[in-house]
């Protein structure tokens, strides 16, 4: 995973629900840090990790045809 990284977030503590993001560090603390767009400004917000999701803006792209893993 490359940081930074766009994301979706969702995190009920902050009433947040699929809201984009910048990924900016995953602390060892246990916390987040992101950048926020709140109307036409940018704000850090730290959340934690065990009370958020965070879903990548990038699609996972599909294997080529023929590509198999062996199980």
């Amino acid at each position: 995973m490359d940081i930074p990284l766009k994301v979706f977030v969702t995190c009920p503590i902050a009433e947040l629900k699929q809201v984009g993001a910048k990924l900016i560090a995953v602390s060892a603390n246990g916390f987040y840090e992101l950048q926020v767009a709140y109307g036409a400004n940018t704000h850090t917000v730290f959340l934690p990790i065990a009370g958020t999701a965070l879903t990548s803006s990038e699609p996972i792209l599909s294997p080529s045809p023929g590509f198999e893993l062996e199980r």
